[in-house]
């Protein structure tokens, strides 16, 4: 793929306070980085690193985060695409080992979520573009997909009922039963779960697209 084309790092205009979306953020822009690192763009990466501590700084992790950033940034500015690789998963690791040793374990599986989103967007994006029943079965991840709806049913913390984790318990839902009821993952089936997933980012990550406006023609 050309990862480069997958790269779609937000403008930072929607700045959350819960520390459950600001979880669920970091989880999207620690798989951001995993895309601008196959795209080998340092530029994206440095920008990546520097929201990654920004975030953290907000979940108050940000002594544990800072060297995996600054890390992350002189690694992509040196062109070692391994440690930037390593750094990320580190980070992440790290802010969910924290997080858990916090007694915080609802915002580690929400970073999980995240990644996990993000990630399953950008893929779908790539096998849309070229289908094929085997890279079709990437996204066959039922146990993992059960396993984030029980965490959003299990949250214990004040987003349990906010509107967004309500829309994102139903967009899995919805993601499920593309993949697990159907005989196989058609081109189809990719394009609602690409769709479907655009629009939960849209709540915690992506800026929600602007409609198109239709073009009146005719006279009056």
């Amino acid at each position: 793929p050309e990862w480069h084309r997958g790269i779609a790092l937000p403008e930072e205009k929607r700045p959350f306070r819960e520390r459950g979306f600001l979880a669920l953020t970091f989880g999207c822009v620690v798989a951001e980085g995993f895309v601008a690192v196959q795209a080998k763009s340092a530029e994206e990466i440095e920008e990546i690193g520097r929201r990654a501590l920004e975030l953290a700084e907000s979940l108050g992790l940000a002594n544990a985060v800072r060297p995996h950033s600054l890390s992350i940034i002189e690694a992509a500015e040196a062109g070692d695409w391994e440690l930037v690789r390593s750094e990320l998963d580190g980070t992440q690791q790290t802010v969910r080992e924290t997080m858990e040793s916090l007694r915080d374990e609802d915002l580690s599986a929400l970073v999980s979520l995240g990644g996990w989103l993000r990630g399953t967007h950008v893929v779908t994006e790539f096998i849309v573009e070229s289908y094929s029943e085997d890279k079709a079965e990437l996204l066959y991840q039922p146990a993992l997909i059960a396993h984030f709806r029980e965490t959003l049913a299990g949250l214990t913390g004040p987003e349990r009922d906010a509107p967004k984790i309500r829309f994102l318990a139903t967009g899995l839902a919805r993601i499920e039963a593309i993949i697990v009821d159907a005989p196989r993952i058609t081109q189809e089936s990719v394009e609602e779960v690409r769709k479907i997933s655009r629009e939960m980012l849209e709540e915690i990550y992506f800026i929600p697209l602007e409609p198109a406006v239709e073009e009146v023609s005719g006279s009056f």
